[in-house]
């Protein structure tokens, strides 16, 4: 939109100064994106280039398998559920990893499918939860900083574990377990817990956690105030920037090789 300019008492005439873009939407994603390469983020947030799913790392669209297979196993157990046992969702885990396996493009391998399906099955049979306890599977989050920025995520499993007390777990299909030292200041654990506190109000307690499907491993820490913030900061500064840039300037280097932008990259690195 142009500014009209302004008339001053001596006949002169400035521009006032363009109001400030007003950041759109912002998740965890599109901040590290960001960061990572803002030619990379104009791609995704932006111009919204599509991806072919095939081009993606195999490591990458097998954590996506898994997620579906575990996604469906925690849905199956809330609304049919009736006691800490998850074994009576492993079928339709299975299934639903079956079905991902083809949306993902995934190499028609038996062996590696019927590992996903195992290490599906595995997780939900070594976990004790009540279906009454599940507040929300693949839960969306939204809601507005103070400033505008309108926050979003989706938490793969929220849980209560007491009164007044939640916590939210993100699975990662890796055997790399960091330690509750490594994940304290985590970005996407921090926006989490401050989007969950948004949403249940009355929440005293938060516990943010990655769970290690591989291993089996649950890795659990206790969400502090100065964390919440730290991580609040940097998203909006983030999604400010963003929104102000007009260039979106890349910043080749080791990550063009996982990039999925590659190929409509001119300065991807080689």
């Amino acid at each position: 939109m142009d500014v009209p300019p302004v008339r001053h008492g001596d006949g002169m005439t400035s521009t006032p100064p363009s109001p400030r873009p007003r950041p759109g939407t912002a998740s965890v994603s599109s901040t590290t994106t960001y960061e990572t390469c803002p030619r990379r983020y104009r791609f995704a947030h932006v111009d919204r280039v599509p991806v072919d799913r095939a081009e993606a790392p195999v490591a990458w669209r097998m954590g996506t398998v898994v997620h579906a297979g575990l996604e469906a196993g925690f849905r199956h157990h809330q609304a049919v559920g009736t006691s800490t046992d998850l074994d009576h969702a492993v079928p339709a885990a299975c299934a639903a990893v079956r079905t991902a396996w083809v949306d993902e493009s995934m190499p028609d391998d038996p062996a590696e499918l019927a590992r996903a399906e195992a290490t599906v099955a595995d997780a939900l049979r070594a976990t004790r939860l009540a279906p009454t306890d599940i507040l929300g599977v693949e839960h969306r989050f939204r809601a507005e900083t103070d400033d505008g920025v309108t926050v979003t995520g989706i938490s793969d499993l929220v849980v209560r574990t007491g009164p007044g007390a939640i916590e939210i777990r993100d699975h990662k299909v890796t055997r790399s377990v960091r330690t509750a030292e490594q994940l304290h200041g985590d970005l996407q654990l921090g926006i989490y817990g401050w989007l969950a506190r948004r949403t249940w109000p009355g929440t005293d307690h938060v516990v943010v956690a990655h769970h290690y499907p591989l291993t089996r491993e649950l890795v659990r820490v206790d969400l502090d105030d100065a964390w919440v913030d730290a991580a609040v900061t940097r998203l909006r500064t983030v999604a400010h920037r963003a929104a102000a840039d007009t260039e979106f300037t890349p910043t080749p280097g080791d990550h063009c090789r996982w990039c999925v932008y590659r190929a409509h990259c001119d300065a991807a690195a080689t």
